[in-house]
This record gives structure tokens, C-alpha cells and sequence, in this order.
């Protein structure tokens, strides 16, 4: 299965398999983590400190304090996995 895996903290943003992802380093479900909870979606080469779960977990930041980045972020985790998956046609 092919998937969109875009990085909450640089923007880098792939289509891969599930395993090439995992293999490069991404933190995404389902290999990291579970799908439509808030975790770390980063590329393995940014920290976690800018991700949405940081702000949340560590800093304590409520919904309406988060900025649009994380807003979108936690959208489109709330809507895994419909929301990554790349539709038929799409894989280019």
C-alpha cells in the first residue's frame, strides 16, 4: 500500500510503502504508533520537539492554541488512514 508520509516539522514530503518508509527512518503507523492517535509523523531526521505531540504532551497546549500547521496536522491524523493513502493514478 502506498502512502503519503509528510513530515509535521520540515515538510519533506514522500509516497512510499509502508515498509520503505520505516526502512528510511519515517515515525508513522502503522509500523510506529497507531493510526488517528496524536504521535510524532517526522521524517527521522527531525526532532520531536517540533511535532504536534510535543506541543500537546510536553508544552500542554490546548486545540485552540495550536497554530494552522498543527491544526492540519491533527486533521489529518484524526482522519487516518483515509487521509495518507494515495488514490489509484495518484503514485506520481
Amino acid at each position: 500500500m502506498l502512502l503519503h508520509f509528510i513530515c509535521e516539522v520540515c515538510g519533506t514530503y514522500k509516497i512510499l510503502q509502508i515498509d520503505q518508509a520505516y526502512n528510511e527512518g519515517w515515525d508513522y503507523p502503522p509500523r510506529l504508533g497507531k493510526y488517528k492517535t496524536i504521535s510524532p509523523r517526522t521524517c527521522g531526521e527531525c526532532p520531536i520537539t517540533g511535532t504536534l505531540w510535543w506541543a500537546m504532551n510536553m508544552e500542554g497546549k490546548k486545540i485552540d492554541e495550536l497554530n494552522e500547521k498543527q491544526l492540519q496536522t491533527l486533521e489529518r491524523i484524526a482522519h487516518e488512514p483515509e487521509s495518507i493513502m494515495v488514490m489509484e493514478g495518484m503514485e506520481k
